[in-house]
């Protein structure tokens, strides 16, 4: 799987470095090259079996950003990385990490009820 901006990453483990463990896992995990899916529910599957942690679906007509449609809980929902996922080029695109009240903040400007 490729990751795209990656350096999202590694600049949240720089300013947050309590959730060090749980990015570098996600880096670890969707970074390998034999990952690939065809579907939510396998990269959701992939996700809680690696950490114990979940994988929350935005539908992409609620967005009002550019389709980012994947949140992934980090350290049991302290923190959550947004991502757009691209099943068919098997490519996820990472849009932020953020603290889960900055993301609260995010849903309430960036996603329709």
């Amino acid at each position: 799987m490729r990751i795209i901006t990656q350096m999202r990453i590694k600049q949240a483990i720089e300013e947050y470095p309590q959730w060090r463990f749980g990015l570098q896992l996600w880096l670890e995990i969707f970074k390998q090259k034999d990952v690939n899916f065809e579907s939510y529910q396998q990269i959701k599957q992939i996700w809680e079996q690696a950490s114990g942690w979940n994988v929350d679906r935005i539908p992409a007509k609620k967005v009002t950003d550019i389709a980012f449609n994947g949140d992934f809980d980090i350290h049991k929902n302290k923190c959550r990385i947004i991502t757009r996922i691209q099943a068919a080029t098997n490519k996820i695109f990472i849009r932020e990490v953020y603290s889960h009240a900055k993301y609260d903040k995010w849903c309430k400007t960036k996603v329709k009820p």
